[in-house]
């Protein structure tokens, strides 16, 4: 029916519906308040056109949206007497309401369900009167008022699918997207997965074991794949990590089944052996919605999580906390294969406002990992029920809101949920096309790869110095391990480092800590919108390796080198200006087991630094002093060809000397 027909005789078209299959909508349906209209049967809003409902519609059947919906008041119901389920579904992946009330009177009725993919926005309440709302694998409900939670359940539930890791010796960090009561436990709140393709309104309620050997169990199905016996999770792994705590093993909480968790409150739960590469669970409960706060004090460390049935924008998160926090950081499990805690395997991935980060992990653990493009860097977008860490930067509250809900789904590879020991593709995160960005590698001789982030952010206000929000400290450090130095300040170990814009002049100090013998090598694992060549210098050698060409592999001893590299984009040819009074310095061995330095300006020398070939500091003299024309250090090693570095107020200067 054509739109003008369509508003002209629509009241009579409702009554006339058992001659008709179903209602189309091809141009603009209007529906003006205190309108109220009644849809008898399925109801398209077709290709191009415009669905506006100021008024109230009530449908007795499924919504297929593949046009444009809006809505600034009134009431969508879905109020069917007649179906069991209805469904909405459609092309263009989403849908606009004001007001959602599902309240379904028909026999052996389960509610509505929202079909995969498929993002389900309303502006203000969702009112679960009869009938639960089903969100179907990534179907997602996200709500934009502000303010406190305003939704109402009275016999119907929100339930939404999440996936976690299979083994029951790995972890994933969870928050739960529904509440029930105002706050959320197992028992009572988290069901059994397996089967929901079968039973999407019908999950059983999982179950719970504890003690040795300290596995779950994954369900025991028939041969239809129906669960017969739910999974079982084990009560033993169940932690959560609330303020107060700096981050030692001991600050972990012990909760259980029904332990009380607040929305947006994190917790710890491994897997279920289940044979399938993924654990599906179902929570279920109220949809949490609108504000939540957590006080938190500087120094102090917490496990949150999204608390809602949506992504969450990880930027809009961070800049409205930024006095509070300026990173965000997700375990991601490494294939650990015992409950011992020091065989646990796996690291942290981290997210500011300049990029995201992969975890520290080694390609022994999970086949195909620790090469550049192996984990799959943090988005923009947390996904449902992702839990991280924050480490809290000064005294206040850490807020969630609605206006941090976006609709961006795991299988387009905006949203990120790390929930899989298979390896994910490495890609970009950041949107924005006039960002740059240097991604550099170093593995270690355990075969670890580190990757740490090089941002160049023209419209941040992101500078060399320290940033709040754009530079993000490395949470979990190796023994063996890279980072980034800022301000020289040598306490701490940087991940990510965000800038203005690129600047070809620019140089980045890096650390390298070792302690074990072994290969230790440096590479260019990936750079995004950035063509210059990338070059790390080694300060003491005085020479440059090109990592856009090949790999930098320092041979050294174990120790702290944090005054020796740095990142580096002009050639060494460029870089090799040196003071005039530095050039009349001369050195050379005189065959008598002794260097001759000549210092005819009698420049006062700081100190004297000698290495062998392979970067290893063989001797070394301290302290400022000046000498006559000539200084005569002994100097008994094997034959072969060594570096003396001098380092004077004028600069640093090194010279070959052969034996």
């Amino acid at each position: 029916m054509k739109q003008k027909d369509f508003i002209t005789f629509l009241i009579v078209f409702i009554f006339l519906t058992p001659i008709f299959s179903q209602i189309v909508n091809e141009g603009l349906l209007k529906i003006t308040t205190p309108t109220m209209v009644y849809f008898g049967d399925e109801y398209t809003n077709n290709s191009g056109a415009t669905h506006n409902n100021n008024g109230d519609l009530y449908l007795n059947s499924n919504f297929i949206n593949n046009g444009i919906t809006s809505s600034t008041s009134g009431t969508t119901f879905f109020a069917s007497s007649t179906n069991t389920i209805q469904t909405i579904s459609g092309i263009t992946e989403s849908i606009n309401f004001y007001n959602l009330d599902v309240n379904l009177s028909s026999i052996n009725k389960k509610g509505v369900s929202v079909s995969d993919n498929f993002g389900l926005k309303v502006e203000n309440k969702v009112n679960l009167v009869n009938g639960d709302l089903r969100l179907v694998g990534d179907a997602q409900l996200f709500q934009t008022h502000s303010g406190i939670d305003n939704n109402i359940s009275t016999n119907g539930k929100l339930l939404k699918d999440r996936k976690g890791y299979a083994s029951a010796y790995g972890y994933n960090h969870w928050s739960s997207p529904v509440n029930n009561g105002g706050t959320f436990s197992l028992n009572g709140g988290l069901f059994d997965g397996t089967d929901s393709s079968l039973n999407s309104f019908t999950p059983q309620q999982v179950l719970f074991n504890s003690g040795s050997p300290y596995n779950g169990l994954p369900s025991v199905l028939d041969g239809s794949e129906n669960v017969i016996t739910p999974l079982t999770i084990n009560t033993t792994w169940l932690y959560k990590f609330s303020r107060g705590g700096v981050g030692s093993y001991s600050d972990w909480i012990k909760i259980d089944e029904n332990g009380i968790l607040n929305p947006g409150e994190g917790y710890t739960m491994k897997g279920t052996n289940t044979l399938d590469s993924e654990q599906n669970y179902v929570f279920r409960g109220v949809p949490n919605n609108g504000d939540y706060a957590f006080p938190i004090s500087v120094g102090e460390s917490s496990l949150l999580g999204n608390p809602y049935p949506s992504s969450l924008d990880c930027d809009k998160f961070i800049n409205d906390n930024l006095s509070v926090i300026d990173a965000l950081y997700f375990w991601v499990e490494g294939g650990s294969t015992s409950h011992n805690l020091a065989d646990y395997l796996g690291g942290y991935a981290t997210i500011n406002l300049t990029a995201g980060a992969p975890p520290s992990v080694s390609p022994s653990q999970i086949s195909g990992l620790g090469n550049a493009n192996s984990v799959t860097s943090p988005t923009q977008y947390m996904a449902v029920g992702q839990g991280f860490f924050i480490e809290a930067i000064g005294d206040g509250n850490i807020v969630f809101k609605n206006s941090q809900r976006v609709f961006k789904t795991e299988s387009s590879g905006e949203s990120v949920h790390y929930k899989t020991d298979k390896p994910n593709k490495n890609i970009s995160n950041k949107t924005n096309i006039t960002n740059s960005f240097v991604r550099i590698g170093y593995e270690n001789p355990d075969g670890y790869h580190r990757q740490i982030v090089l941002g160049f952010l023209p419209d941040s206000p992101a500078d060399l110095n320290y940033n709040i929000g754009y530079d993000a400290i490395m949470t979990d450090p190796r023994s063996d391990d890279f980072f980034y130095i800022i301000d020289n300040d040598l306490s701490k170990k940087y991940v990510i480092q965000g800038v203005g814009a690129y600047d070809n002049s620019y140089v980045f100090p890096v650390g390298l800590t070792i302690s074990k013998k072994g290969i230790n090598s440096i590479m260019l694992d990936e750079v995004e919108n950035f063509s210059d060549q990338v070059l790390i210098k080694d300060k003491v050698l005085n020479i440059t390796y090109n990592l856009s060409e090949a790999n930098c592999v320092p041979n050294l001893s174990v120790g702290d080198y944090l005054d020796r590299f740095e990142i580096i984009f002009q050639s060494q040819e460029t870089l090799d200006i040196v003071e005039n009074s530095l050039k009349k310095i001369k050195v050379f061995y005189n065959g008598s087991k002794q260097i001759i330095i000549q210092n005819k300006k009698q420049l006062k020398l700081n100190k004297i630094s000698i290495y062998n070939l392979l970067g290893q500091n063989v001797l070394q003299v301290n302290n400022g002093f000046t000498t006559g024309d000539n200084m005569v250090i002994p100097f008994n090693y094997k034959q072969g060809i060594y570096l003396v570095l001098i380092e004077t107020n004028s600069g640093k200067e090194t010279f070959k000397i052969i034996n």
